[in-house]
């Protein structure tokens, strides 16, 4: 049982130190990091991935590329597809995107130099990470966590068999 708590303990260790990378990441403004939300850009992305954004350079963006904006009153990035760029007189540039499914009504955006370009897609893991914030399933899993703390804690090693000289 010890080494199953041990075992279970390290994968959440792994866990707790990508996400604490990724937030890290964030936080400098590196890296950004988005569940995808619903199909609307299939067969590219799917509802559940994981994707971890870059900042890339507006000016270097084309139509037919993917990248992530934020939108009002969403707190994690949309993934769209650039239909139009055009570079306006104060610098800024104005992105026409929409996303992939159906013919979806195109958004404008207005942005400075940089955006968010989606570099690496991980399936389903996103999914599985909203889920586990959420309570309902994250206060359980905290108290799994914990009971097994206490199982590696408690349960002592194997003893090794001591041997006397006779």
């Amino acid at each position: 049982m010890r080494r199953f708590a041990i075992a279970l303990l390290l994968l959440s260790g792994i866990a707790a130190g990508v996400t604490a990378t990724l937030w890290g990441a964030a936080l400098a403004g590196v890296a950004h990091t988005s569940v995808i939300g619903s199909d609307a850009m299939r067969p590219a992305f799917l509802t559940g991935d994981l994707v971890i954004s870059t900042p890339v350079a507006t000016d270097g963006l084309r139509a037919g590329d993917v990248i992530s904006l934020p939108t009002e009153g969403a707190p994690q990035l949309v993934t769209e597809r650039v239909l139009e760029i055009v570079r306006l007189p104060d610098g800024q540039w104005s992105i026409l995107a929409r996303t992939d499914a159906g013919p979806g009504i195109a958004a404008e955006h207005i942005v400075g130099a940089q955006v968010w370009e989606p570099t690496l897609r991980v399936p389903v893991v996103g999914g599985a990470a909203r889920a586990v914030l959420e309570p309902r399933l994250g206060l359980p899993l905290l108290s799994a966590f914990a009971l097994l703390v206490v199982a590696a804690l408690l349960w002592g090693a194997p003893r090794a068999r001591s041997t006397r000289a006779a």
